[in-house]
């Protein structure tokens, strides 16, 4: 960007090619503070008119905006008030210091995808600096990773816009029960999954969410092969010739009802992928010397977490299921095990599908979102 000061050595060389639009980190040293944030944006664009469609495509419109200076917004509006100056000049180059810095999910994934949407209108480049892996996924960037004294490594590439190979594909699945009432001798019918078609690509995050009795559990008891369904169909697409326990791995919210209680942590492992690996256990912050005890003597939340472990070991490919698995975790262990979760997503490219009320596990998972109401589909973040 040319602002390095003049104290600064410089070695290389640095290209760029067409006009820049800079979107730094701290907005409140790089707004004027003697302008209103109308002022400031028209001053780039030329026009009024053309200020209040920027500003209202990031959900800033309204006359509060254009007449306050940027004391007096919050963080969150003062950072998309700099992303509309930088693309308020139309332009070839992006260049965004922690774009997202100061904003809520919801409000972070309405920037990003405005900005990725401009990126495709106009074919501008995007060069992004974050903390956050979930900016570079939402975005599709090349990643590569800085270290301090080295040349940068590209670690992965994502194409946003190459949509994932379907894992599975579930087509008006249907289920029902009968509650028989021991007075009237009567069986009423309770209708837990109605009609639910959707579609999980390989490597692909969706958070499940909906009230209680919405038929979350039953929809995935059903994709785990636990639950019979009346009609519709479940198609996997990992190979005919794998079996069903290397396809799909279920975990439940009662950990108890996911591990044999005789049975030891390593003897646990080598039943569910064939070897009890005691490097494994760090992943999951527990001791390697712990592969010996046994799940009873361990504590409910030490279980889930061996529970997630030996279900994520089993899969090579296909689909981890976590049915409220983390609710009963604390804060801090619950973040080891979605940096856990996303790094076997990576390393096998497996398929998350979590059953939560918690929609910030979804949103630290960059997850897809997918809202479940008496046994119906209600709502689709990734739905066309």
């Amino acid at each position: 960007m040319g602002l390095l000061p003049a104290s600064a050595a410089l070695v290389g060389t640095c290209i760029v090619r067409g006009r820049v639009g800079y979107i730094p980190q701290q907005a409140l040293a790089s707004l004027s503070p003697y302008l209103t944030v109308g002022r400031q944006i028209s001053e780039l664009t030329g026009s009024t008119r053309r200020t209040a469609e920027l500003l209202a495509l990031v959900g800033l419109d309204g006359q509060r905006i254009h007449q306050s200076y940027p004391h007096q917004l919050s963080g969150g509006e003062r950072q998309r008030v700099l992303a509309v100056q930088a693309l308020g000049l139309g332009p070839d180059v992006i260049v965004a210091d922690e774009p997202a810095a100061n904003l809520d999910p919801d409000r972070e994934a309405s920037l990003l995808d405005w900005l990725d949407r401009h990126s495709r209108e106009t074919g501008a480049a995007i060069l992004v600096a974050s903390h956050r892996e979930r900016v570079f996924e939402r975005l599709g960037c090349r990643v590569h990773r800085m270290t301090a004294g080295e040349t940068p490594a590209v670690t992965f590439a994502l194409r946003k816009d190459a949509a994932p190979r379907p894992l599975v594909e579930v087509r008006r699945l249907s289920k029902a029960y009968c509650r028989r009432d021991w007075l009237t001798r009567s069986k009423p019918v309770l209708r837990a999954l109605d009609e639910v078609s959707l579609r999980i690509g390989a490597g692909e995050c969706v958070v499940l969410y909906g009230p209680s009795g919405a038929g979350k559990s039953t929809l995935v008891r059903c994709l785990a092969g636990r639950e019979a369904w009346d009609w519709g169909s479940i198609e996997w697409h990992t190979g005919a010739a794998a079996p069903a326990s290397q396809r799909v791995q279920l975990v439940q919210q009662e950990p108890s009802e996911s591990l044999n209680p005789r049975l030891s942590i390593g003897e646990a492992l080598r039943e569910a992928c064939g070897v009890a690996d005691a490097d494994w256990l760090p992943r999951v912050r527990l001791p390697r010397e712990w592969i010996d005890r046994r799940a009873c003597e361990l504590s409910e939340g030490q279980r889930a977490r061996i529970a997630i472990l030996r279900a994520a070991a089993a899969l090579r490919e296909g689909m981890l299921i976590l049915d409220e698995s983390l609710a009963g975790l604390d804060p801090a262990t619950r973040g080891h095990i979605l940096a856990f979760l996303r790094a076997m997503q990576r390393e096998r490219n497996l398929s998350l599908l979590l059953v939560t009320h918690d929609l910030d596990v979804g949103a630290e998972l960059n997850a897809r979102a997918i809202r479940l109401s008496a046994g119906r589909i209600a709502e689709d973040s990734g739905a066309s």
